[in-house]
């Protein structure tokens, strides 16, 4: 590819990145999870679906005259052939005279380690036939879903539980004091009469029985958890598409690769074991070449580092003065795709998550689903929050980017300015530094970890172990920044309060249970920088340097200050600042959408 396609790139309003092996795995796992949704949903639309039990016409006894009852057309799920067209729904208070609810128990448990506890367990008997009266001695024939529509839901009082024992929640017959009394949600067919108990909780006395059966919500749950499965299937799906400039700076890279397959690597030059650094000493003294670490073509310039015409007039222009290649000025910028499978992935992760946790709210089955839907409530606005105010600073960034022209080095102003060019030695060389038993050279701005290999038993006596990051250190030397039209002096400690991202790994490497990773600018490299352009203070002049008539040598780039704006110092070009970020429409317009839909939900759900 040469510059003119690179050039031309214009995504237009969608594209789907081509994906790598780990994106597809990403891929796959979403899919799986979205036809685990859809097949939960279609389920879900199999199970009747119970109206609230506010909805319900309470009683304080059953109508001597069915017909008295106020029947209506049932909801979705109720099959034809197992229940009538219209039914009524009513809450009643009644005693249990026959048959088995629900059966609980109290027992001692120990766990592995020996320590325990009195336990509490109980659980509703299958749905069988049950006789009940209410409190004028009129007696039903009742059942939970004989069909398996539904399943049995209730909720009895708990006894003290600190010693052994177990009990059947039945009754016992007409008038016997041990009967159990149910505040009982109950659907009420006419033709032909019957009596379906949808849920029941237990009761002192049949009048002012005071607490309401539990809301009916096996429908609702199962589609709750195919949101479940559709938000994290939306999640996987985002977090697998990369961004489509990416691939496009891929496919220039993977042709270098391909160039340089055959070729031997030359200081200075792209070959098939990568991009030598040059080291210097101070005050440019050439010291060489180091054929490790080095540059790879995946990483590198797109077509390929300039030649700099010498090293020791580094604020003087090279040869014709003309702007590098990769210059933005000279490359263009190019315009990503409006939306992406990201978009996508994004509103079914938020969207789902934001239905859920409100329709936990709205309509509660139970004290666990009250407090998972309001902890899903504050989970899911926390995290919009975060990421609205994530979006608005990466749409600034991203805005400035694009609208603040890219300033050549020989004519750049004091002010807000952006800068892209080629890393140089200053006067300060490329220092040796060691770490981990290694020694670097060639480099002006670095940064290494280290961890180290830990091996824990857990109270099970499994052993597990893992690298652990122990530490994090960075340093560098002024180096110049050259684009061709000339040099400028940057200075890596005026930076050190903001991020500096230096670029892909460049070395990693071993020592016994230790290990280490580094970083780093290298002579030759390319870097991006945005921020202030200001005037250097006179001790900095003095001690590292300047030109007497290149009016850039009397000034640096410093992180902004005064506006707000966001400041960067970057490994790569412009293009590769860009290519890590969406178009403005997913940076923004997508967490916007959905910062409201949550604020909508929030305020004004109903199942």
């Amino acid at each position: 590819m040469d510059r003119t396609q690179v050039q031309s790139i214009d995504q237009g309003l969608f594209a789907f990145p081509r994906p790598m092996l780990r994106h597809i795995v990403g891929y796959t796992i979403s899919f799986c999870l979205f036809m685990a949704a859809l097949g939960l949903y279609s389920n879900s639309l199999t199970i009747p679906d119970v109206p609230r039990v506010e909805e319900a016409t309470v009683l304080y006894h059953l109508h001597e005259d069915t017909s008295d009852y106020e029947f209506g057309p049932l909801q979705d799920g109720y099959d034809e052939w197992e229940y009538a067209s219209e039914a009524a729904f009513v809450v009643v208070p009644l005693e249990l005279i026959a048959g088995e609810i629900a059966s609980d128990s109290c027992s001692w448990v120990e766990d592995d380690e020996g320590n325990g506890g009195w336990e509490y367990s109980f659980s509703m008997a299958g749905a069988q036939r049950l006789t009940m009266v209410d409190s004028l001695g009129t007696e039903i024939e009742a059942a939970f879903s004989l069909k398996g529509s539904l399943s049995p839901e209730g909720e009895v009082d708990q006894p003290s539980c600190n010693s052994d024992w177990s009990r059947t929640i039945q009754g016992y017959g007409l008038n016997d004091d041990d009967n159990f009394k149910f505040n009982a949600f109950v659907m009420v067919e006419e033709d032909p009469v019957r009596y379906q108990l949808l849920s029941v909780v237990e009761i002192n006395r049949l009048t002012n029985p005071g607490e309401d059966p539990q809301e009916v919500t096996q429908r609702e749950d199962r589609g709750r958890w195919a949101l479940l499965c559709s938000g994290l299937g939306g999640l996987a799906f985002m977090y697998s598409t990369t961004p489509p400039l990416l691939h496009e700076l891929r496919k220039v890279r993977k042709s270098n690769k391909s160039a340089t397959k055959d070729t031997t690597s030359q200081p200075g030059v792209l070959g098939s074991n990568g991009r030598f650094f040059p080291h210097f000493g101070p005050n440019f003294e050439p010291l060489g070449f180091e054929s490790h670490p080095a540059r790879q073509a995946s990483e590198d310039w797109l077509f390929g580092a300039p030649t700099p015409t010498n090293f020791s007039d580094p604020y003087s222009g090279d040869e014709h003065g003309m702007l590098i290649r990769e210059h933005p000025n000279v490359i263009g910028t190019p315009k990503a795709a409006l939306i992406t499978p990201y978009s996508i992935g994004a509103v079914l992760f938020a969207g789902s998550f934001i239905w859920l946790s409100a329709d936990l709210r709205a309509r509660d089955g139970s004290s666990f689903h009250t407090i998972v839907g309001w902890s899903m409530t504050v989970f899911v606005t926390v995290v919009n929050l975060l990421w609205f105010f994530s979006a608005w600073k990466q749409f600034k960034l991203n805005r400035l980017i694009r609208d603040l022209p890219t300033s050549p080095i020989r004519s750049v102003a004091v002010g807000q300015a952006e800068l892209v060019g080629q890393v140089r030695p200053s006067i300060a060389g490329t220092p040796e530094f060691s770490v981990g038993g290694r020694t670097h050279k060639g480099f002006v701005c670095w940064q290494w970890k280290s961890y180290k290999y830990v091996c824990r038993t857990d109270s099970d006596g499994d052993t597990h172990c893992s690298w652990e990051h122990r530490e994090t250190k960075s340093g560098g030397v002024p180096f110049m920044l050259h684009d061709g039209t000339g040099g400028m002096l940057i200075d890596p400690s005026l930076w050190v309060k903001k991020p500096v991202d230096h670029g892909p790994e460049l070395d990693e490497w071993t020592r016994g249970d230790w290990k280490w990773k580094l970083n780093a600018f290298g002579i030759g490299d390319p870097v991006y920088i945005l921020g202030d352009c200001v005037p250097r203070a006179q001790d900095h002049l003095q001690k590292w340097g300047t030109h007497e008539t290149l009016a850039q040598a009397l000034l640096t780039m410093v992180p902004t200050t005064d506006t707000g704006d966001a400041s960067v110092l970057h490994y790569g070009t412009e293009m590769d600042v860009l290519a890590k970020n969406r178009s403005l429409f997913e940076i923004f317009i997508v967490p916007l959408f959905v910062f409201l839909l949550g604020i909508f939900m929030f305020i004004n759900y109903t199942p």
